[in-house]
């Protein structure tokens, strides 16, 4: 590719892809089982690295699993989610529009977590059924590699928001936003 095709096509992605809080949405063209109809929010993209964790895949682990000595009995029985193929760190999405100690804004409304015994101690302190979710592991992506699988129609990227981090039915928000998130342009 020449050197005006590339900032042709570099200028063409839809530049919401650099923001953390943004949606990418798996398109057919995906052929990796691990992001099969799956939709992931950025939570971090720089020179060096882009992070994500999938919003759709909840998994038969229980918050009382990932933490042994939870005692909040609404807590104990709520479902963990899995944050992608990549096995390593439990994070959280908490809704609040309040700044809270520890956390980083992510959109309006959602705040992460990314220290596990402040999760528990969220968790433990309360946090609403619904307000909060846990995901094990994330979704990694090296040096512009989100961006080369952008471009090659892998993703499509939606803006982001707190209704749909905390989907009420996030078995059908892949096919929700499948057909409504933006198409990168060639």
């Amino acid at each position: 590719m020449n050197r005006v095709m590339l900032i042709a096509a570099l200028i063409a992605l839809p530049a919401i892809a650099q923001d953390p809080g943004a949606l990418l949405v798996a398109t057919s063209a995906t052929r990796d089982t691990d992001f099969d109809r799956t939709v992931v929010v950025l939570v971090e993209h720089d020179a060096q690295r882009a992070t994500g964790l999938v919003l759709n895949r909840p998994v038969k682990i229980t918050l009382a699993e990932v933490f042994p000595d939870l005692t909040a009995p609404g807590a104990r029985n709520q479902t963990a989610w899995a944050g992608g193929p990549v096995f390593i760190g439990v994070n959280a999405l908490l809704r609040s529009r309040t700044a809270l100690p520890h956390t980083d804004p992510l959109l309006p409304g959602v705040r992460l977590i990314a220290d596990k015994p402040l999760i528990r101690a969220q968790i433990a302190a309360g946090a609403p059924p619904g307000t909060i979710r846990v995901y094990l592991g994330v979704c990694g992506w090296g040096s512009r590699q989100l961006e080369d699988e952008i471009r090659r129609g892998l993703w499509r990227v939606a803006p982001g928001s707190a209704d749909a981090v905390f989907d009420a039915a996030p078995d059908s928000l892949w096919t929700r936003l499948a057909h409504t998130a933006v198409r990168p342009q060639h």
